[in-house]
């Protein structure tokens, strides 16, 4: 009933939490699926389905799929049960498989699928971006999975090219652009990395010896360019009592602002930091307490 989903959104928005109307025609995976039983099942009906040549794990039968049971009933009950996407991510989590790649033109699952994997660990990765979906943007996706210590194989990126190393700093880059400054190298050889800067010391031990006003302080500058950064700021514009979602951030950004600070602390930081610490102020105070709760362990 419209009405007494429109009192759900205003209670939901009253109490703060991040709530958004979806405009279909009827409830999928409810009992109003149930009154086009039969229509379902006549379009469907001349669906011949074939074992899936691609490993398929189904959310609605919590099982691989191996034979050729993708038939109309199958896809009925997939939009009429609950959709059981959290049980299985666990469930391949459980099965040893610790890498989720997102294929769609805007990762909406990613943050979910982090918050299943807080407890076994996990990298995740998107494909393509809303209004950033060109060959750029799959080239950076897989960055981030290699990054992470997934293999890649980059052959195909670099065909008829001739790639090589270059030296960059080991600590965190403070939103600078290192370009390489000296003559490219024939094509074929390497340029030797000769000199590394010195690695930054933990955060943490680096707050240690300053009054607590101070790391307040530090932090909260840590998360507004972090948070800047997420955003695609070059300098941070968030005020400290900014709410994350009305300042332009989405599900996808809350995941990269919870991974960048994860980088930058050393935390374990869970997938929904920034749904429960809504403000640059609130995040950094929690930072301070984790990080002097780990510091005196």
């Amino acid at each position: 009933v419209p009405e007494a989903l429109d009192e759900v959104v205003a209670g939901c928005e009253a109490d703060g939490v991040r709530v958004r109307r979806i405009a279909v025609d009827y409830a999928s995976h409810s009992a109003q699926v149930e009154s086009i039983h039969d229509q379902l099942l006549e379009a469907l009906a001349e669906v011949r389905p074939r074992p899936p040549k691609v490993p398929f794990f189904s959310t609605g039968d919590g099982r691989w799929v191996h034979d050729d049971s993708l038939d109309a009933g199958y896809w009925y009950r997939n939009l009429r049960q609950p959709v059981r996407f959290g049980a299985a991510v666990e469930a391949l989590a459980e099965q040893g498989h610790r890498v989720f790649v997102e294929s769609s033109s805007h990762p909406v699952l990613t943050s979910s699928i982090e918050e299943v994997l807080d407890t076994t660990g996990g990298v995740v990765a998107g494909t393509l971006r809303r209004d950033d979906g060109d060959l750029d943007r799959v080239y950076a996706s897989a960055a981030q999975l290699w990054t992470a210590g997934v293999p890649i194989d980059w052959t195909g990126a670099f065909h008829g090219t001739t790639p090589r190393r270059i030296p960059l700093p080991t600590y965190a880059f403070q939103h600078q652009r290192f370009w390489p400054t000296t003559t490219l190298p024939r094509a074929g050889t390497e340029t030797p990395v000769t000199e590394r800067p010195p690695t930054e010391k933990p955060l943490a031990e680096r707050l240690a010896d300053r009054p607590e006003e101070d790391r307040l302080a530090a932090l909260l500058d840590l998360v507004r360019d972090e948070a800047a950064a997420a955003l695609g700021e070059t300098e941070p514009s968030l005020t400290p009592d900014a709410a994350f979602f009305e300042a332009g951030f989405n599900s996808l950004r809350a995941t990269e602002l919870r991974n960048r600070l994860s980088g930058r602390t050393g935390l374990k930081l869970p997938a929904t930091l920034v749904f429960d610490f809504v403000t640059p102020q609130m995040l950094a105070e929690h930072l301070l307490d984790q990080l002097t709760t780990e510091s005196t362990a």
